[in-house]
């Protein structure tokens, strides 16, 4: 979809930026856009979910608006989100769809894709997913393409 109409389809990359800084990201991505961040100094504890507590990205929205201002996009743009396993980005349509827009997809095995069920990397997430697929991928982080929050 992105490669058919490059000027026209937005893709944001929606992971943390220190997921992005340490894993590394989508090199066809147009710009990094948390959905959640991790607090500073990262003293709170999710005991439900075995990790540290994330925080809501307060401007996800108004940076979105931004992004897509800055590539002449409107609402009516078709927009791809990718996060680490698909679930954030299915709440993230949602989120934008309330917002008004129309046309919001999400790449469902996200960036590193699901955990083997079985075998020597059980547990580990080697199963689909945009690295797995040897999609574009870099390590280089595109100042111009990050998050600074406002």
């Amino acid at each position: 979809m992105k490669k058919a109409n490059p000027k026209g389809v937005a893709f944001f990359d929606i992971r943390p930026r220190a997921e992005a800084m340490y894993v590394g990201w989508p090199s066809d991505a147009d710009a990094l856009v948390p959905y959640v961040e991790h607090p500073e100094l990262m003293t709170d504890w999710d005991d439900k979910r075995h990790m540290y507590k994330l925080a809501p990205n307060q401007d996800f929205v108004p940076e979105i608006e931004r992004r897509l201002k800055d590539m002449s996009l409107g609402k009516d743009a078709t927009i791809i989100l990718v996060c680490r396993s698909g679930d954030c980005s299915s709440k993230v349509q949602d989120r934008l769809q309330t917002a008004g827009y129309t046309k919001v997809y999400g790449i469902a095995e996200g960036v590193e894709g699901d955990k083997a069920k079985d075998g020597p990397q059980a547990g580990q997430r080697v199963v689909n997913g945009w690295k797995n697929a040897g999609l574009p991928w870099t390590y280089k982080l595109d100042k111009a393409k990050m998050y600074f929050q406002r």
